[in-house]
């Protein structure tokens, strides 16, 4: 866990997730606003996954890109 972000959610309400990896740099927007921008030097490279704890959600239009 690099960090968290605390974000009330509400039952069946969507959300837009955007998040942007380039090298250690990870950032996460929510709906267009920034809610996490945390740097990793250890871990540079890597896969992509999707996971939810301690909850449910469905992911819907999921698409990765490179940069």
């Amino acid at each position: 866990m690099l960090t968290e972000a605390p974000l009330r959610v509400r039952t069946g309400v969507g959300l837009a997730l955007r998040i942007r990896a380039r090298g250690g740099r990870t950032e996460a927007f929510v709906d267009g606003s920034p809610v996490v921008d945390v740097t990793d030097t250890h871990h540079t490279r890597g896969r992509i996954g999707l996971n939810v704890f301690g909850g449910r959600a469905a992911y819907q239009d999921t698409l990765v890109t490179a940069l």
